[in-house]
């Protein structure tokens, strides 16, 4: 492998950066002569004991570990054993949160769709009042801990709330967006029993607004639990009969009680107590997609803290000077990850709506307006963004568009998907040179990041930078579970060490936990995966997740990722008429031949040309044995709520030629899918 050139660098001083003060406490500390981020994740790696230990007092973790917790977790027990973190010492996330704030400072800021870029803005002191008001009402409600509390809401802030008082009683939140449809809630809410339920009287989006109280009706009717349900009043279609004053909007009565009927249970007298609790206390439910089968609850305790706290201050660069604004729905991890950032004291703007509606230049003036110095997005929203801005002919600097100030940006995150390096390179085309734009990976399994940002060193197209520090991540073959990840061959993703988020168990699991097992163990005993595709560039140091090890493409012998295909076929020019295409192998026996569905912009067609020049930019960037023997227009091709592709529902009917007979309601658009089955019957045609 060669060495590419950096495509950012820090324009900080080494000696402000926070990755780097960390390093220096560490070399003084226990005697090291760490000279890089790379260095202090090693060194994390081999000394976890201690370096979890002190990870826990420099963060400032409330309250220090009691003298009789000398280690992390019993290095005895291997990772399928699922080690406890701290054990005999508690914590309470919420308490983390709020401790040692400034109570005049701004903690929230929530924006919804078609209302002004002001916003509704709370204090420090307004969000620990509301959540006092919470907590009291559900004590006063029965609401014990271990109880679960959910929600089908938006990103607001109420969502915040409501999850910073469950936390506090130590109940356990749960939360779902509301696009998630009637079976989709019914499939998660049913498995985890809530015993009190919110819920959004409305939504909008992509400036249309609709009530949601008849879906509310539908899926309360089913659930086995009888939660009581409480309404979050907001929107124009609400039922006029009691107004209420946590918003300027009415809410029906005769469907559900509100929110303001629910805070009326709260008492003056109950202070704002947390109850302090095991580290491996569970914390929070959150679902695998469901796209392949019922989805999972996987449960995680308020260790997670101890993660939130590293990421925002260390990986993340972020302090109480910092604004983020992290683009998220309640059903993503993110929201959960960009709650965690309260606990440094930043501020965050909460945003309700499309992130390309009406336009995606849009989302550039929350930036602009509040100052935003951290922004995470998805990789697909940026390539709309410059899909945008190509088709408008307009100006090729962000800067230079009408209103917007993007003078206070740091850094952008993105995550979710692969992020491509001409994606890198148009970036720094658009915006400032000194922003860091950062990609990571992680998910909903551990609730943080595997591989993520490193501040304090170079960045290079279309890798991610750093192994999060005490994250013990591999490549292994894939038969053998050998580390590859030094040669720079392709493998699977493992983590070799306990780590603080693992989850406790998934919910409904058996008592020996076969699921939670399968799900992360069965590959490799003692190892986890969880079917990743990776490689490491041991000359840059870099990361790069190709897509998952189960839709992993293997045409004439040769293994590769469809983000391979991706970082070809949707960068420039190309992305200047397609609008997305999705990458996947026919699999009939033994055989692999591999489709490339092709989205593309309006009034565009896929044409003969086009093909061949997709073909031979793939051909020459790759090889021969990587460009698909079909490369075929469709209408749309099947994306989550979240905006995710699914390549494996795709790949699932062009092998088998049948749609499956039950459909995760995560799938935006199902109506889509029986247009791949008559790819099942195409008949081979010669290569290039």
């Amino acid at each position: 492998m060669t060495m590419s050139k950096p495509i950012w660098q820090p324009v900080i001083p080494a000696d402000q950066i926070p990755m780097n003060i960390y390093r220096a406490h560490i070399n003084q500390k226990y005697h090291q002569n760490l000279t890089s981020s790379h260095a202090l994740h090693q060194w994390s790696v081999t000394h976890p004991q201690d370096f979890w230990l002190d990870l826990h007092q420099y963060t400032g973790i409330v309250p220090p570990l009691p003298p009789t917790v000398t280690r992390a977790y019993d290095a005895h027990l291997p990772i399928d054993q699922i080690p406890k973190f701290f054990d005999g010492a508690v914590v309470n996330y919420a308490e983390n949160v709020f401790h040692d704030k400034v109570l005049s400072r701004t903690a929230l800021v929530g924006i919804r769709e078609n209302q002004s870029l002001a916003g509704e803005v709370w204090t420090w002191a307004r969000l620990r009042e509301v959540v006092r008001q919470l907590r009291s009402a559900m004590l006063r409600s029965g609401v014990c801990p271990g109880d679960r509390v959910g929600a089908i809401i938006s990103t607001s802030v109420w969502s915040v709330a409501l999850f910073l008082a469950a936390a506090s009683i130590g109940a356990i939140w749960t939360s779902i967006a509301p696009d998630i449809g009637v079976e989709g809630c019914v499939s998660r809410l049913d498995q985890v029993h809530p015993r009190i339920l919110f819920a959004d009287s409305a939504s909008t989006f992509k400036g249309k607004s609709h009530s949601n109280i008849a879906k509310v009706q539908r899926i309360a009717s089913r659930l086995t639990s009888s939660p009581e349900v409480f309404l979050i009043p907001m929107g124009e279609n609400s039922t006029t009969t009691t107004t209420t004053t946590t918003t300027n909007t009415t809410v029906s009565e005769s469907a559900f009680p509100s929110l303001e009927t629910f805070l009326s249970r709260s008492l003056p007298s109950d202070a704002l107590h947390f109850a302090r609790l095991p580290y491996s206390h569970p914390l929070y439910i959150l679902y695998t997609s469901g796209t392949t089968g019922p989805p999972k609850c996987l449960v995680h305790s308020h260790s997670v803290i101890l993660q939130h706290k590293k990421v925002s201050q260390l990986h993340n660069s972020l302090s109480a000077e910092d604004i983020v604004f992290q683009y998220s729905s309640t059903s993503w991890v993110l929201w959960n990850i960009m709650v965690g950032h309260l606990a440094v004291g930043a501020q965050l703007v909460l945003y309700d709506g499309s992130p390309l509606w009406p336009s995606p230049t849009a989302m550039l003036k929350i930036l602009a307006y509040h100052r935003v110095t951290y922004w995470g997005v998805s990789p697909r929203y940026l390539q709309q963004l410059e899909m945008a801005i190509a088709s408008g002919g307009g100006p090729q600097k962000v800067e230079l568009l009408e209103g917007v100030d993007l003078s206070a940006l740091k850094m952008v995150q993105t995550g979710g998907a692969h992020l491509a390096a001409d994606q890198y390179r148009w970036f720094y085309r658009v915006f400032p040179s000194r922003v860091h734009l950062t990609s990571v990976t992680g998910g909903t399994d551990l609730v943080t990041s595997w591989v993520g940002t490193d501040p304090a060193g170079p960045l290079y197209p279309g890798e991610i930078q750093l192994p999060m520090l005490g994250q013990d991540v591999d490549v292994a073959h894939p038969v053998t579970g050998e580390s590859v990840r030094e040669s720079g061959q392709q493998g699977e993703f493992v983590c070799r060490a306990p780590f603080p988020s693992m989850p406790v168990f998934f919910w409904g699991d058996t008592r020996d936990m076969v699921k939670y097992k399968e799900a992360y163990f069965g590959m490799f005993p003692g190892c986890w995966a969880q079917r990743d595709w990776a490689s490491y560039n041991p000359v840059t140091r870099g990361w790069v997740i190709h897509g998952r090890s189960d839709g992993v493409l293997n045409p004439q012998g040769i293994r590769f990722g469809s983000s391979d295909i991706y970082s070809i076929v949707e960068a420039h020019p190309f992305n200047e008429v397609i609008s997305t295409t999705v990458c996947v192998g026919r699999r009939i026996g033994s055989d692999e031949t591999v489709f490339l569905f092709v989205v593309m912009q309006k009034p565009h067609q896929l044409t003969d040309g086009l093909v061949q020049r997709l073909k031979a930019t793939i051909k020459e960037g790759l090889s021969s044995r990587h460009v698909p023997q079909y490369i075929v227009e469709v209408p749309e091709v099947p994306m989550t709520v979240n905006g995710k592709k699914i390549e494996t529902l795709v790949k699932q009917i062009v092998s088998t030629g049948k749609v499956p007979e039950t459909v995760s309601n995560t799938v935006e658009n199902p109506g889509c899918l029986s247009y791949f089955q008559q790819f099942y019957s195409m008949e081979r045609s010669s290569r290039l």
